[in-house]
């Protein structure tokens, strides 16, 4: 069903990088502080959703709550509750936003997926015939999942192979895609959401698969590909999976794809794992209207730039967004107002203590400096 005549081949030569720091690359940063009180605590958000006017911060398993803030950091309001009444959720499994900026939450405990106004009023409640990991809306009359093959119900067996389904609002199966046990060169194992949109197009792709698929109304189009030059990948076996430790212990031996990736104006970046790093995790861009692929360090010192490491959601063009929690900031604060150059830092530490919800910052890069800059080469 995929189309695979147009990917874009990314090869990282981790051998060959060319390094770029990020104080040259990170423009500006600016941070809101999400407001604290004990009936809207933020414990780690689990998912960042960022909208003209509003964002919504998800909590899925310490606060389980879903919660809506302006970009001063004021609290809004909530979004349903955790509880097994009408409209209430037992799991909140993941949450997407329409074009007409209701609030989608998909529960498997349920087996459903429950819609909000922004204010928080319930508007309609679906039954599903399969379980969920994820889900986006592909306009306003479709939704795209991510399933958990192993469940659905009878009359449903096109889903129990199926990585994706297409669904209508009214439950009607437009298509399904991939099977997790035949995939197309299974090299990296996947930690992260499967489903992701930027600028109202759909990209997901499969456990332990290097290839990102773009998703429309009619079709699967292969998008991108990773690989690394000159490297042994590693590719699990159903004894790895099924022997208790040996994933683990083989996985932390190889380098792998995070399964984190944002595809910007300008840029698209992606996470790679390597072990024999002393920062596992590293970041790599990929400039859009040149191929050129550039390793991102963070050594810095501006302890902000340098905590950049796991943004959680794209904002506007070009930048990236994530939660930095006030027992780093604190620990860190005399650092950060002697070496960041971030603005109004002072103002960032009043009344801040360890027990407040996390700060978001967002850190804009500058593209022509990624497009044209000089790099090191390591």
């Amino acid at each position: 069903m995929a189309d695979y005549s147009n990917v874009t081949q990314i090869q990282y030569d981790k051998d060959a990088e060319d390094v770029i720091v990020i104080d040259r690359v990170v423009d500006s940063c600016r941070y809101v502080r999400l407001r604290t009180d004990k009936s809207y605590l933020i414990g780690k958000i689990d998912q960042l959703l960022l909208c003209d006017s509003f964002i919504v911060v998800i909590d899925k398993h310490i606060a389980q709550s879903i919660l809506v803030f302006d970009y001063d950091g004021n609290f809004l309001n909530r979004i349903s509750r955790l509880g097994n009444g009408p409209g209430e959720y037992l799991i909140i499994n993941h949450v997407a936003i329409n074009d007409r900026k209701e609030v989608c939450i998909l529960d498997n405990a349920k087996e459903r997926i429950t819609i909000f106004d922004i204010n928080g009023k319930m508007i309609e409640s679906k039954h599903l015939p399969f379980r969920g990991k994820s889900l986006e809306y592909l306009g306003n009359n479709n939704l795209l999942f991510r399933v958990e093959n192993c469940y659905a119900e009878v009359g449903y067996k096109e889903i129990e192979r199926s990585s994706f389904v297409l669904t209508e609002m009214n439950g009607n199966i437009i298509y399904t895609f991939g099977d997790d046990h035949s995939y197309r060169n299974p090299s990296y194992q996947s930690y992260s959401d499967n489903i992701y949109k930027y600028d109202g197009r759909l990209y997901g792709r499969l456990d332990h698969g290097n290839l990102v698929y773009e998703f429309d109304k009619d079709s699967v189009i292969g998008r991108f590909e990773l690989s690394l030059k000159n490297d042994k990948l590693y590719s699990p076996t159903i004894e790895d999976m099924s022997t208790p430790g040996l994933y683990k212990e083989k996985r932390l031996q190889q380098p792998s794809f995070s399964g984190t990736f944002f595809v910007c104006a300008d840029y698209s970046c992606f996470r790679m794992m390597f072990p024999e790093r002393t920062n596992l995790y590293t970041w790599f861009f990929r400039i859009n209207n040149t191929g050129r692929i550039l390793t991102l360090s963070t050594e810095s010192n501006d302890p902000l730039l340098a905590c950049f490491n796991n943004p959680l959601s794209r904002w506007r063009d070009n930048t990236l967004v994530q939660e930095i929690s006030p027992t780093v900031l604190l620990s860190r604060k005399n650092e950060i107002l002697e070496n960041s150059k971030i603005e109004k830092k002072e103002a960032l530490f009043e009344g801040l203590s360890l027990e407040d919800n996390p700060v978001l910052f967002f850190y804009s890069f500058n593209t022509t400096v990624l497009i044209n800059g000089d790099v090191s080469q390591q």
